[in-house]
Formats: structure tokens, sequence, C-alpha cells
């Protein structure tokens, strides 16, 4: 039987408001996080 772990990741959502006082979200630095993640998890 194999053994499956579990590790928990959180990652940060980036935004910030325009002129209506609307969230505005910051894609750009959300997917390059996300893929620096990645690339951590596939080195292990």
């Amino acid at each position: 039987m194999k053994h499956i772990y579990l590790e928990k990741i959180e990652l940060g959502v980036y935004y910030t408001y325009n002129n209506k006082q609307k969230k505005v979200y910051d894609l750009k630095s959300m997917k390059k996080d996300f893929k620096s993640l990645i690339k951590k998890i596939n080195k292990t």
C-alpha cells in the first residue's frame, strides 16, 4: 500500500482599486508566482 501525504500550499492574490473603487487583480504577478511554485514542486 502506498502512503499519500498532503501538503497545504497557499497562493496570494494581488489586487488594487481603480477610480470607481472596484478591485483590479494583478493577474500577471499571480501567474508568475504560480509558475515558480510549479517549478519548485517539480524539483522535489
